[in-house]
C-alpha cells in the first residue's frame, strides 16, 4: 500500500558542533512526523558561511510549499 503525506515545513539553520551550518526542515504541524521520530536535514557545501546558509534557507522557505513523504 502506498501512502503519501504532505506537510508544510519551515527551514531553519542549525550548526554542527564545530560551527558548520546545515539546514533542518521542521514541520509546522506537530501531527506530521517522519518515521522513527527523525528529522530531515540538508548538509551544505563545504565552506558555506552562516550568511549564505541563511540565504539558502530563506530561498527554500520562500519557494517550497510542502514536503511529500511517500511510504510503501
Amino acid at each position: 500500500m502506498v501512502n503519501t503525506t504532505r506537510a508544510k515545513y519551515v527551514f531553519t539553520i542549525k550548526e554542527f558542533s564545530e560551527g558548520t551550518p546545515w539546514i533542518m526542515a521542521e514541520p509546522l504541524n506537530e501531527s506530521v512526523k517522519l518515521p522513527n521520530h527523525g528529522f530531515l536535514g540538508f548538509d551544505l557545501p563545504k565552506g558555506t558561511n552562516m550568511a549564505k546558509a541563511k540565504e539558502i534557507a530563506k530561498f527554500m522557505n520562500d519557494n517550497l510549499d510542502q514536503i511529500s513523504l511517500t511510504t510503501f
